[in-house]
């Protein structure tokens, strides 16, 4: 029988550790061109829902373990870490046809999000950010990297128990801040008068469904007030929306196209289901973008500011973590697991 020297034992896992690593940027470096030529385009090339099958499995390989962990963490032990992250004020939020709306201003920290929010817009709004002819001109994020200590109130809004229930429970599993596309943190300000082609829709003006998780959770918190002069986001229910995905041969190689007119969608769902985010500030919209059809900032005659906090699973449905850079999210060594998990894929158990 042969017994292991326990510093050998030590030594051989670092050197796996050490080996696993390099050979994961080896294949990363190799790999990252075809996957940005892949991704490019809204993954025109292929076609989005192969493109997505794809990215799928090869994220499976990167991050299986991950997903593994966060499910059966999910699973096991979601009550014990919403415990120590903080237990749950009020009842369950529960999500259904792809949706939930909260109005009781009662989530914690969402009273300090929105006073911090009155300090930012008021520092910040009313400034165009982008040059002339930029992509989507109408549309800026004023958030900073330094928001993110200067004002806590927002990854404390972000990962509170009664968030993160909602989110958990939609995606079956732990979830996961986005580092990449959409932005885990955007503090939107849609403004027609920044807009150099009025006459003409942009991109996220026009019906999409997100392709870069599936399922994904948005959360959007109106900052202001919001009437249809604002632009407000707009959606269809999952159910209908799905209808019209398949109606219309949505995400296929042979449709091609990522953006959709309200013609080819109100030509096969009825126009009364649309569900439009005009709401009183401090409402919360949960929304899974990956499911519902939706656009937004139509005609923001009236500036619409809006927080839109993205959440995915461990293993995505495109390559933007392979081509892009990835945000970081401070963690201190004081914070609870469940909150670790969220700002840290690679941390979960």
């Amino acid at each position: 029988m042969q017994i292991n020297h326990p510093d050998r034992s030590m030594n051989n896992s670092k050197l796996d550790t050490f080996i696993r690593s390099i050979v994961g940027r080896l294949h990363a470096r190799l790999f990252r061109p075809i996957a940005k030529r892949l991704q490019e385009n809204h993954m025109f090339l292929l076609g989005i829902a192969n493109t997505m099958r794809l990215a799928h499995y090869y994220n499976r390989l990167r991050f299986g373990r991950q997903d593994k962990g966060r499910r059966s963490l999910y699973r096991t032990q979601l009550r014990t870490l919403s415990e120590e992250n903080g237990s749950l004020t009020r009842s369950p939020i529960e999500m259904k046809d792809g949706w939930a709306l909260d109005t009781s201003m009662s989530l914690p920290h969402l009273d300090r999000v929105l006073e911090d929010s009155e300090e930012i817009i008021s520092e910040r709004s009313g400034q165009r950010r982008k040059p002339k002819g930029a992509y989507r001109s109408f549309f800026q994020d004023v958030w900073t990297e330094a928001d993110l200590m200067k004002y806590p109130s927002f990854l404390d809004f972000v990962t509170s128990s009664d968030v993160l229930s909602v989110v958990s429970h939609y995606l079956q599993c732990i979830p996961v801040l986005s580092t990449t596309m959409p932005a885990g943190i955007r503090f939107v300000e849609s403004n027609a008068a920044f807009d150099d082609q009025p006459d003409k829709p942009h991109d996220t003006q026009l019906y999409h469904i997100d392709y870069y998780s599936l399922p994904n959770v948005y959360i959007l918190v109106a900052l202001r007030d919001t009437t249809i002069e604002h632009g407000p986001f707009t959606f269809l229910p999952r159910i209908v929306s799905q209808k019209a995905r398949r109606a219309l041969n949505y995400w296929s190689r042979q449709r091609r196209g990522y953006r959709v007119n309200d013609e080819d969608v109100y030509s096969v769902v009825d126009r009364k289901e649309v569900i439009e985010f005009c709401y009183p500030r401090g409402t919360v919209l949960f929304v899974e973008s990956s499911g519902c059809f939706h656009y937004g900032s139509r005609n923001s005659i009236k500036p619409r500011f809006l927080l839109m906090i993205g959440y995915t699973g461990a293993c995505r449905t495109d390559f933007s973590e392979l081509i892009s850079p990835q945000k970081v999210y401070p963690v201190r060594d004081t914070d609870s697991r469940l909150r670790k998990m969220v700002l840290n894929k690679n941390m979960f158990g």
